[in-house]
């Protein structure tokens, strides 16, 4: 997939609740991508055995967005160690999503500076549902995502 195939400059959905970035994060990654759908309607799809307003989401790994994705019919795979570089690569190609277990937070990911084909900085752009949270805004360095992982990434393949 392209950038030119999903909006990956959607407006950010901010969280509702403080226990909810992984449902924001996947409602903005479905709307960028095409399928409209609430913060509400996800967190409802996840349902209980997914997310809880006690823990947030259940499984750092992923695999029950892909498998919420999957009752949607949309495809979807996760990744429960990704790599920086892993996530540079695949930044603005489709639409994404990222959780730091140290973070204890999920944000889309919108774009990468190697997307743009600039290599002097590397940097995550980034749809975070609540800036400024651990001192991350709307993008992401090296050093943060060390600071905050290991991380998991969930993306929508072409």
């Amino acid at each position: 997939m392209a950038a030119a195939d999903w909006e990956w400059r959607y407006p950010v959905e901010l969280q509702d609740v403080p226990w909810d970035c992984a449902a924001a994060s996947l409602t903005w990654c479905l709307n960028a991508y095409g399928h409209p759908i609430t913060e509400a309607e996800v967190v409802a799809g996840l349902g209980q055995a997914r997310i809880s307003p006690t823990y947030g989401l259940l499984d750092a790994s992923g695999a029950g967005i892909v498998s919420y994705l999957s009752e949607l019919a949309i495809p979807a795979m996760n990744n429960p160690d990704a790599t920086w570089t892993e996530i540079m690569d695949g930044a603005g190609h489709q639409p994404m999503l990222i959780g730091g277990r140290g973070w204890c937070h999920w944000t889309g990911v919108r774009m990468s500076s190697w997307t743009f084909g600039y290599t002097g900085t590397d940097v995550v752009l980034l749809a975070n549902p609540a800036p400024g949270y651990a001192g991350v805004q709307q993008w992401l360095d090296p050093m943060q995502f060390e600071d905050l992982g290991p991380f998991s990434a969930v993306w929508f393949p072409a």
